[in-house]
């Protein structure tokens, strides 16, 4: 097989793959901007914390693509390959950068969100209205009606 036919092979496989990955951290980016909409809107934790399954199952797709092609991804760094076919895989590179880059900004927003919905030290989980509905969560502890002042 000549040079050109192994590097454009090489290119196309890689760009399959990494078309494949965008499409799942797409899938991803997604499934944050509903956590964060669950959490923005209605501070539905427990809707929210469903989702990380199905995250985690991408993020495992995603590990599992990656390690197929570490072998294709050692030989494009010392591959000749044609400019075009270099810009070709770059492009969708920096595309799934950006989608990266997405998902962590939503992340950090989702984050910030859930802290709003975390109740405050000391509180109960009703008092909090997110985590909970026990009625006793609202009375004060006995315990503390019961230490000598």
């Amino acid at each position: 097989m000549a040079r050109a036919e192994i590097g454009s092979d090489l290119v196309g496989r890689l760009v399959s793959s990494y078309a494949v990955e965008a499409g799942l951290y797409a899938s991803l980016l997604t499934i944050a901007q509903e956590q964060g909409a669950l959490l923005g809107r209605y501070g539905d934790v427990d809707r929210c914390a469903q989702l990380f399954e199905r995250k985690d199952q991408l993020l495992r797709s995603i590990a599992h693509i990656e390690a197929e092609i570490e072998p294709l991804k050692r030989r494009w760094r010392t591959e000749d390959v044609e400019p075009q076919l270099r810009q070709r895989l770059n492009s969708l590179l920096d595309a799934v950068l950006a989608t990266i880059e997405a998902i962590v900004e939503q992340e950090e927003r989702n984050e910030q969100l859930l802290l709003r919905c975390s109740p405050p030290p000391g509180a109960g989980p009703a008092r909090a209205g997110l985590f909970g509905t026990e009625a006793e969560d609202d009375r004060p502890e006995e315990r503390f009606l019961d230490a000598p002042h």
